[in-house]
Protein backbone atom coordinates (compact mmCIF):
# COMPACT_ATOMS: atom_id res chain seq x y z
CA UNK A 1 0.00 0.00 0.00
CA UNK A 2 1.48 3.35 -1.06
CA UNK A 3 1.32 6.09 1.90
CA UNK A 4 2.65 9.56 1.68
CA UNK A 5 3.37 11.50 4.69
CA UNK A 6 3.84 15.24 4.65
CA UNK A 7 4.81 17.67 7.14
CA UNK A 8 5.58 21.50 6.80
CA UNK A 9 9.53 21.71 7.91
CA UNK A 10 12.03 19.14 9.21
CA UNK A 11 13.04 21.02 12.39
CA UNK A 12 13.65 19.87 15.26
CA UNK A 13 9.99 19.32 17.04
CA UNK A 14 7.38 17.42 18.47
CA UNK A 15 5.35 17.03 15.34
CA UNK A 16 8.73 16.08 13.42
CA UNK A 17 10.18 13.71 15.93
CA UNK A 18 6.60 12.27 15.73
CA UNK A 19 6.57 11.69 12.15
CA UNK A 20 9.69 10.53 12.03
CA UNK A 21 9.84 7.91 14.58
CA UNK A 22 6.28 6.63 13.34
CA UNK A 23 7.50 6.18 9.32
CA UNK A 24 10.31 4.41 11.38
CA UNK A 25 8.09 2.05 12.92
CA UNK A 26 5.71 1.02 10.08
CA UNK A 27 5.95 -2.12 8.75
CA UNK A 28 7.87 -2.21 5.80
CA UNK A 29 5.98 -5.55 4.53
CA UNK A 30 2.66 -3.84 4.46
CA UNK A 31 3.83 0.08 3.43
CA UNK A 32 5.77 1.69 0.91
CA UNK A 33 6.13 5.35 2.32
CA UNK A 34 6.74 8.37 0.69
CA UNK A 35 7.56 11.71 2.76
CA UNK A 36 7.26 15.33 1.67
CA UNK A 37 8.59 17.85 3.51
CA UNK A 38 10.96 21.33 3.32
CA UNK A 39 14.35 20.95 2.57
CA UNK A 40 15.43 23.53 5.01
CA UNK A 41 15.83 22.34 8.89
CA UNK A 42 17.71 20.68 11.60
CA UNK A 43 16.33 17.13 11.09
CA UNK A 44 16.59 17.52 7.21
CA UNK A 45 19.69 14.70 7.51
CA UNK A 46 17.47 12.23 9.30
CA UNK A 47 14.44 12.73 7.37
CA UNK A 48 17.08 11.78 4.12
CA UNK A 49 18.16 8.61 5.85
CA UNK A 50 14.81 7.30 7.13
CA UNK A 51 15.03 3.54 5.79
CA UNK A 52 12.71 2.39 3.80
CA UNK A 53 11.13 5.59 2.56
CA UNK A 54 11.49 7.62 -0.30
CA UNK A 55 11.57 11.39 0.34
CA UNK A 56 10.62 14.45 -1.45
CA UNK A 57 11.95 17.69 -0.92
CA UNK A 58 9.57 20.52 -1.90
CA UNK A 59 11.64 23.90 -2.25
CA UNK A 60 7.94 25.72 -2.01
CA UNK A 61 6.90 24.81 1.83
CA UNK A 62 7.47 27.65 4.06
CA UNK A 63 5.72 27.97 7.60
CA UNK A 64 4.68 31.35 6.92
CA UNK A 65 1.19 32.23 4.77
CA UNK A 66 2.70 33.28 1.24
CA UNK A 67 0.52 32.99 -1.33
CA UNK A 68 2.43 32.76 -4.40
CA UNK A 69 4.72 29.96 -2.62
CA UNK A 70 1.67 28.43 -1.00
CA UNK A 71 0.59 27.72 -4.64
CA UNK A 72 3.35 26.50 -6.09
CA UNK A 73 4.00 24.27 -3.38
CA UNK A 74 0.43 22.77 -3.64
CA UNK A 75 1.16 22.60 -7.45
CA UNK A 76 4.12 20.62 -6.99
CA UNK A 77 2.93 18.12 -4.23
CA UNK A 78 -0.36 17.10 -6.52
CA UNK A 79 2.48 16.49 -9.29
CA UNK A 80 4.15 14.11 -6.86
CA UNK A 81 0.99 12.48 -5.68
CA UNK A 82 -0.23 11.81 -9.47
CA UNK A 83 3.09 10.65 -10.37
CA UNK A 84 2.69 7.62 -7.23
CA UNK A 85 -0.83 7.26 -7.15
CA UNK A 86 -0.57 7.16 -3.89
CA UNK A 87 -3.79 4.92 -1.41
CA UNK A 88 -3.68 7.32 1.56
CA UNK A 89 -2.03 10.89 2.14
CA UNK A 90 -1.11 11.03 5.98
CA UNK A 91 -0.39 15.52 6.98
CA UNK A 92 1.01 16.60 10.00
CA UNK A 93 0.86 20.02 10.71
CA UNK A 94 -1.13 23.26 10.04
CA UNK A 95 0.50 24.34 6.73
CA UNK A 96 1.12 21.22 5.36
CA UNK A 97 -1.88 20.15 6.64
CA UNK A 98 -3.68 22.81 4.57
CA UNK A 99 -1.66 22.31 1.35
CA UNK A 100 -1.35 18.70 1.55
CA UNK A 101 -4.61 17.41 1.74
CA UNK A 102 -6.18 20.06 -0.67
CA UNK A 103 -3.79 18.65 -3.25
CA UNK A 104 -5.10 15.03 -2.17
CA UNK A 105 -8.54 16.50 -3.00
CA UNK A 106 -7.38 17.23 -6.61
CA UNK A 107 -5.16 14.16 -7.01
CA UNK A 108 -8.26 11.89 -6.04
CA UNK A 109 -6.59 10.23 -3.29
CA UNK A 110 -9.19 8.09 -1.76
CA UNK A 111 -8.03 8.22 2.02
CA UNK A 112 -6.80 11.65 3.28
CA UNK A 113 -5.61 11.37 6.79
CA UNK A 114 -4.68 14.50 9.35
CA UNK A 115 -2.59 14.78 12.43
CA UNK A 116 -3.32 17.82 14.87
CA UNK A 117 -0.45 18.45 16.63
CA UNK A 118 -1.63 21.30 17.91
CA UNK A 119 -4.54 23.71 16.20
CA UNK A 120 -3.30 26.48 14.28
CA UNK A 121 -5.69 28.85 16.08
CA UNK A 122 -4.87 29.73 19.33
CA UNK A 123 -6.72 32.41 22.26
CA UNK A 124 -3.75 34.38 21.36
CA UNK A 125 -4.52 35.51 17.88
CA UNK A 126 -6.34 38.76 16.85
CA UNK A 127 -10.03 37.79 16.23
CA UNK A 128 -9.66 37.67 12.57
CA UNK A 129 -6.51 35.76 12.28
CA UNK A 130 -8.14 33.13 14.25
CA UNK A 131 -11.63 32.90 12.73
CA UNK A 132 -9.61 32.55 9.43
CA UNK A 133 -7.39 29.26 10.70
CA UNK A 134 -10.69 28.32 12.04
CA UNK A 135 -12.71 28.55 8.49
CA UNK A 136 -9.60 26.78 6.76
CA UNK A 137 -9.33 24.08 9.12
CA UNK A 138 -13.23 23.72 9.01
CA UNK A 139 -13.49 23.56 5.08
CA UNK A 140 -10.75 21.18 4.76
CA UNK A 141 -11.87 18.75 7.02
CA UNK A 142 -15.03 18.48 4.87
CA UNK A 143 -12.95 15.69 2.62
CA UNK A 144 -10.94 14.79 5.39
CA UNK A 145 -11.50 11.26 5.89
CA UNK A 146 -10.34 11.09 9.53
CA UNK A 147 -8.72 13.74 11.94
CA UNK A 148 -6.10 12.06 14.31
CA UNK A 149 -5.32 14.29 17.66
CA UNK A 150 -2.56 13.46 20.19
CA UNK A 151 -4.74 14.36 22.71
CA UNK A 152 -8.11 14.58 24.38
CA UNK A 153 -7.81 18.28 24.81
CA UNK A 154 -7.84 19.19 20.93
CA UNK A 155 -10.43 16.64 19.94
CA UNK A 156 -12.57 18.90 22.44
CA UNK A 157 -11.65 21.89 20.79
CA UNK A 158 -12.40 20.75 17.65
CA UNK A 159 -15.84 20.15 18.82
CA UNK A 160 -16.22 23.50 20.58
CA UNK A 161 -15.01 25.25 17.21
CA UNK A 162 -17.27 22.94 15.04
CA UNK A 163 -13.70 21.60 12.93
CA UNK A 164 -15.97 18.69 12.29
CA UNK A 165 -18.27 16.57 13.61
CA UNK A 166 -17.30 13.83 16.35
CA UNK A 167 -16.77 10.52 14.52
CA UNK A 168 -14.77 12.22 12.43
CA UNK A 169 -12.20 12.31 15.23
CA UNK A 170 -9.52 9.81 16.46
CA UNK A 171 -7.33 10.00 19.43
CA UNK A 172 -3.90 8.15 19.15
CA UNK A 173 -1.67 9.37 21.75
CA UNK A 174 2.06 10.35 21.22
CA UNK A 175 4.34 7.83 21.06
CA UNK A 176 8.16 7.79 21.84
CA UNK A 177 11.37 5.19 22.17
CA UNK A 178 10.18 4.21 25.44
CA UNK A 179 13.03 1.83 25.84
CA UNK A 180 15.67 4.50 24.94
CA UNK A 181 14.30 6.94 27.64
CA UNK A 182 14.02 4.37 30.32
CA UNK A 183 16.97 2.63 29.90
CA UNK A 184 19.30 4.98 28.96
CA UNK A 185 22.98 4.40 30.40
CA UNK A 186 24.63 7.75 30.67
CA UNK A 187 27.89 9.22 32.56
CA UNK A 188 25.96 11.89 34.49
CA UNK A 189 28.91 13.18 35.70
CA UNK A 190 30.68 13.47 32.35
CA UNK A 191 27.42 14.71 30.43
CA UNK A 192 27.62 17.64 33.40
CA UNK A 193 30.91 18.85 32.77
CA UNK A 194 30.56 18.79 28.76
CA UNK A 195 27.24 21.03 29.29
CA UNK A 196 29.43 23.53 31.43
CA UNK A 197 28.37 22.29 34.73
CA UNK A 198 30.64 21.69 37.08
CA UNK A 199 29.16 21.50 40.59
CA UNK A 200 26.57 18.62 42.25
CA UNK A 201 24.10 21.27 42.89
CA UNK A 202 20.11 20.40 41.19
CA UNK A 203 19.28 21.19 37.40
CA UNK A 204 16.68 22.54 35.72
CA UNK A 205 15.86 21.95 32.20
CA UNK A 206 13.46 23.41 29.36
CA UNK A 207 12.97 21.33 26.01
CA UNK A 208 11.58 23.72 23.39
CA UNK A 209 11.80 25.26 20.44
CA UNK A 210 12.35 29.57 21.11
CA UNK A 211 9.53 30.39 19.53
CA UNK A 212 6.31 32.31 20.73
CA UNK A 213 4.11 29.46 21.37
CA UNK A 214 6.66 27.88 24.06
CA UNK A 215 7.37 31.48 25.76
CA UNK A 216 10.88 30.76 26.96
CA UNK A 217 11.15 34.16 27.86
CA UNK A 218 9.02 33.61 30.89
CA UNK A 219 11.30 30.36 31.22
CA UNK A 220 14.42 32.93 31.83
CA UNK A 221 12.89 35.25 33.74
CA UNK A 222 11.58 32.34 35.95
CA UNK A 223 14.87 30.97 36.70
CA UNK A 224 16.43 34.58 37.38
CA UNK A 225 13.59 34.69 40.17
CA UNK A 226 14.13 31.04 41.15
CA UNK A 227 18.44 31.78 41.09
CA UNK A 228 17.99 34.93 43.79
CA UNK A 229 15.83 32.74 46.07
CA UNK A 230 18.27 29.57 46.28
CA UNK A 231 21.46 30.52 44.64
CA UNK A 232 22.71 26.90 44.27
CA UNK A 233 20.96 26.06 40.92
CA UNK A 234 21.84 25.44 37.44
CA UNK A 235 19.50 26.23 34.52
CA UNK A 236 19.67 24.44 31.22
CA UNK A 237 17.36 25.50 28.19
CA UNK A 238 17.67 23.25 25.28
CA UNK A 239 16.88 23.86 21.75
CA UNK A 240 17.02 26.91 19.42
CA UNK A 241 14.30 29.20 17.35
CA UNK A 242 14.09 32.88 16.64
CA UNK A 243 13.71 34.20 20.05
CA UNK A 244 17.07 32.73 21.31
CA UNK A 245 18.36 36.79 20.71
CA UNK A 246 15.56 37.70 23.02
CA UNK A 247 16.21 35.13 25.50
CA UNK A 248 19.69 36.25 26.14
CA UNK A 249 18.98 39.94 26.16
CA UNK A 250 16.80 39.39 29.05
CA UNK A 251 18.95 37.14 30.69
CA UNK A 252 21.54 39.74 30.61
CA UNK A 253 19.46 41.87 32.68
CA UNK A 254 20.34 39.70 35.88
CA UNK A 255 23.32 37.75 37.36
CA UNK A 256 23.04 34.19 37.12
CA UNK A 257 26.83 33.54 37.31
CA UNK A 258 27.49 31.51 34.69
CA UNK A 259 24.69 29.08 35.99
CA UNK A 260 21.74 29.68 32.88
CA UNK A 261 23.17 27.30 29.47
CA UNK A 262 21.29 27.71 26.17
CA UNK A 263 22.78 24.13 24.87
CA UNK A 264 21.40 25.05 21.30
CA UNK A 265 19.65 22.38 19.20
CA UNK A 266 21.13 18.82 20.75
CA UNK A 267 20.49 15.43 19.40
CA UNK A 268 21.14 13.43 22.92
CA UNK A 269 18.19 15.20 24.92
CA UNK A 270 17.63 11.40 26.88
CA UNK A 271 20.99 12.02 28.04
CA UNK A 272 20.32 15.50 28.99
CA UNK A 273 17.61 14.52 30.39
CA UNK A 274 19.50 12.35 32.57
CA UNK A 275 21.26 15.42 34.72
CA UNK A 276 18.28 17.75 34.79
CA UNK A 277 16.44 17.20 37.95
CA UNK A 278 12.84 19.02 37.42
CA UNK A 279 11.49 19.64 33.90
CA UNK A 280 9.63 22.79 32.98
CA UNK A 281 7.32 23.63 30.39
CA UNK A 282 6.25 27.81 29.84
CA UNK A 283 3.97 27.02 26.76
CA UNK A 284 1.33 29.57 26.38
CA UNK A 285 -0.52 27.05 23.53
CA UNK A 286 0.25 23.15 23.12
CA UNK A 287 -1.04 20.31 21.44
CA UNK A 288 0.39 17.40 23.78
CA UNK A 289 4.30 18.30 24.18
CA UNK A 290 6.85 15.17 23.86
CA UNK A 291 9.26 16.82 25.75
CA UNK A 292 7.04 16.30 28.90
CA UNK A 293 6.86 12.88 27.91
CA UNK A 294 10.17 12.48 27.53
CA UNK A 295 10.96 13.88 30.59
CA UNK A 296 8.44 12.01 32.85
CA UNK A 297 9.67 8.07 31.44
CA UNK A 298 12.70 9.60 33.24
CA UNK A 299 11.02 10.04 36.30
CA UNK A 300 11.53 13.73 36.22
CA UNK A 301 8.96 16.39 38.32
CA UNK A 302 7.68 18.74 35.74
CA UNK A 303 6.57 21.98 36.15
CA UNK A 304 4.32 22.94 33.07
CA UNK A 305 2.24 25.63 32.19
CA UNK A 306 -1.71 24.69 31.58
CA UNK A 307 -1.91 24.02 27.87
CA UNK A 308 -3.38 21.59 25.77
CA UNK A 309 -2.97 18.23 27.12
CA UNK A 310 -0.50 18.80 29.58
CA UNK A 311 -3.49 17.94 32.26
CA UNK A 312 -3.42 14.47 30.45
CA UNK A 313 0.29 13.67 31.91
CA UNK A 314 0.58 15.98 34.44
CA UNK A 315 -1.28 15.09 38.23
CA UNK A 316 -0.89 18.52 39.78
CA UNK A 317 0.82 17.67 43.07
CA UNK A 318 1.61 14.35 42.01
CA UNK A 319 3.78 13.94 38.65
CA UNK A 320 4.44 17.86 39.41
CA UNK A 321 2.50 21.58 38.82
CA UNK A 322 0.55 22.86 36.68
CA UNK A 323 0.91 26.90 36.32
CA UNK A 324 -0.92 29.51 34.53
CA UNK A 325 0.29 30.38 31.10
CA UNK A 326 2.06 33.17 31.14
CA UNK A 327 2.60 33.82 34.73
CA UNK A 328 6.37 33.10 35.29
CA UNK A 329 5.91 33.73 39.16
CA UNK A 330 3.69 30.46 38.89
CA UNK A 331 6.85 28.52 37.27
CA UNK A 332 8.99 29.73 40.34
CA UNK A 333 6.54 28.94 42.99
CA UNK A 334 5.98 25.58 41.34
CA UNK A 335 10.25 24.84 41.18
CA UNK A 336 10.58 26.31 44.78
CA UNK A 337 8.37 23.96 46.24
CA UNK A 338 10.22 20.57 44.55
CA UNK A 339 13.83 22.42 45.50
CA UNK A 340 12.69 22.59 49.41
CA UNK A 341 11.19 19.34 50.12
CA UNK A 342 13.54 16.36 49.81
CA UNK A 343 10.86 14.05 50.17
CA UNK A 344 8.09 15.26 47.54
CA UNK A 345 10.81 15.29 44.97
CA UNK A 346 11.53 11.64 44.97
CA UNK A 347 7.50 11.19 46.12
CA UNK A 348 7.15 13.16 42.66
CA UNK A 349 10.00 11.44 40.68
CA UNK A 350 8.61 7.91 41.52
CA UNK A 351 5.00 8.99 40.57
CA UNK A 352 6.46 10.36 36.85
CA UNK A 353 8.33 7.27 35.94
CA UNK A 354 5.27 5.02 36.68
CA UNK A 355 2.82 7.52 34.40
CA UNK A 356 4.26 7.04 31.13
CA UNK A 357 3.62 2.92 30.88
CA UNK A 358 3.76 1.01 27.56
CA UNK A 359 1.08 2.96 26.01
CA UNK A 360 3.52 5.89 25.35
CA UNK A 361 5.75 3.50 23.20
CA UNK A 362 6.25 4.35 19.55
CA UNK A 363 5.58 0.92 18.30
CA UNK A 364 2.13 1.19 19.96
CA UNK A 365 1.43 4.30 18.10
CA UNK A 366 2.81 2.97 14.95
CA UNK A 367 0.15 -0.01 15.55
CA UNK A 368 -2.41 2.13 16.22
CA UNK A 369 -1.81 4.08 13.23
CA UNK A 370 -1.58 1.23 11.27
CA UNK A 371 -4.98 -0.78 12.51
CA UNK A 372 -6.68 3.52 11.28
CA UNK A 373 -4.86 2.78 7.56
CA UNK A 374 -5.89 -0.63 7.00
CA UNK A 375 -9.48 -0.03 7.99
CA UNK A 376 -10.03 2.81 6.00
CA UNK A 377 -7.76 1.46 2.78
Amino acid sequence: MRICHIITKPELGGAQLSTLNLVSNLSKDKYQVSIITSPEGVLRREFENLKGATVYFSPFLTRFVNPPADILALMHIYDIYRSNKFKIIHTHSSKAGIIGRWAALFARVSVILHTVHGWPFNEYQPFLVKRFYIFLEAITAIFTTKIICVSKKDIETGLRYKIAPKEKFVLIKYGIPLDQFKNSICNKEEKKRSLGINNNDPVIGMVSCLKPQKSPVDYVKACADVYNKVSGVNFLLIGDGVLRRKCKSVLDKFSLNGRFIFTGWRRDVSEILDVVDIAVLTSKWEGQPIAIIEALSKGKPIVAADAGGIRELVKDGITGYITRPGQYKDTVDGILRILRDRDSFLKMSRAAAASIDGSFDIKVMARNTEDLYEVLA
